[in-house]
This record gives C-alpha cells, sequence and structure tokens, in this order.
C-alpha cells in the first residue's frame, strides 16, 4: 500500500516537472526542529550526517524537489552518491537501508525520494502562498480600473 502511494506521488511530481522544468532554489532549510527530529535517535551520527547531505541532494539532483535522480529521472548509483556525500558505500548503504525501515526513504527506479522532503522545506512564504494568490486573482477580478497586460497596457484602460 504504502509502496504505491510513493509511486503515484513520484509519477504526479515527475509530470509536474515535465510540464514546469526544473526548479532548484539554490538553498535548502535545517532549522531548530532538526536537532530534536526522530531521526538523531533513529541512526548514528555518520548517517546523521549523510541523511542531511541528502536533503541537499533532494534539491539539487533531478528535477524533482525531493528525488535524487539524474534529469532523465533513472536513478543514480549508489557509489556515486556516496562520493558526493564523502562517505564510505557502506554507510551510505545503511543511511538508506535505516530510511527506507522508518519510512523516511523510498527507493525506486526513478531514484531516492526522501517522503517528507515537503515537509522539511515547507517555509512561511509556502504556508501564506495560497493566501496571496487568492487575494490577487480576487482583486484581479473586481479592479475595474486594472491596465490590460502587453506592451502598451499603460495606455489603454478597460
Amino acid at each position: 500500500m504504502a509502496q504505491e502511494h510513493w509511486d503515484k506521488l513520484i509519477e504526479e511530481k515527475i509530470a509536474d516537472a515535465k510540464k514546469r522544468g526544473s526548479r532548484k532554489r539554490g538553498w535548502v532549510k535545517l532549522d531548530k526542529g532538526w536537532l530534536t527530529s526522530s531521526i538523531n535517535y533513529r541512526m548514528e551520527l555518520g548517517e546523521v550526517a549523510v541523511f542531511s547531505k541528502l536533503i541537499v541532494m533532494a534539491d539539487e539532483f533531478g528535477p524533482v524537489a525531493g528525488l535524487i535522480s539524474d534529469n532523465d529521472f533513472r536513478a543514480m548509483p549508489h557509489d556515486y552518491l556516496a562520493h558526493q556525500a564523502f562517505c564510505s558505500l557502506e554507510v551510505f548503504e545503511q543511511t538508506i537501508q535505516k530510511g527506507i525501515v522508518d519510512d523516511s526513504i523510498y527507493e525506486n527506479s526513478h531514484g531516492i525520494f526522501l517522503t517528507h522532503f515537503d515537509d522539511y522545506q515547507f517555509t512561511e512564504y509556502d504556508r501564506q502562498k495560497p493566501y496571496r494568490q487568492r487575494k490577487k486573482a480576487k482583486q484581479e477580478e473586481t479592479d475595474p480600473d486594472k491596465f490590460i497586460k502587453g506592451s502598451y497596457g499603460d495606455k489603454v484602460k478597460r
């Protein structure tokens, strides 16, 4: 059941990424909640370090946020990712296995997916975004003096 859920979610994210293109922010959020996260008592210190690097890789590698893959949505080799994380393949594999067991990592042919990546990276901006979009849409509908968009929009009124 969980496997079908994650597969469906990954396919939706891939379809969305194919429509809109890649999104990379250049930063990831590790706030004070990271200090008290359950990952700290479920993993050894080296594995926690690798997991934190996986969070960065999940934003940097591949066009889908949360999915560590190449640009063609294929899984990347573990030895390459271990090299990128500056750790041994053994520690990398242990981190992946522990993450799979506690459902924080899901892996399939598309790559390594951090199941709670969106939760880790949810910001105040993201929380407020739907409200701003609704307000903007409502304002565009009700403002009769709004200029028509285009190169001569400032010259023409409705």
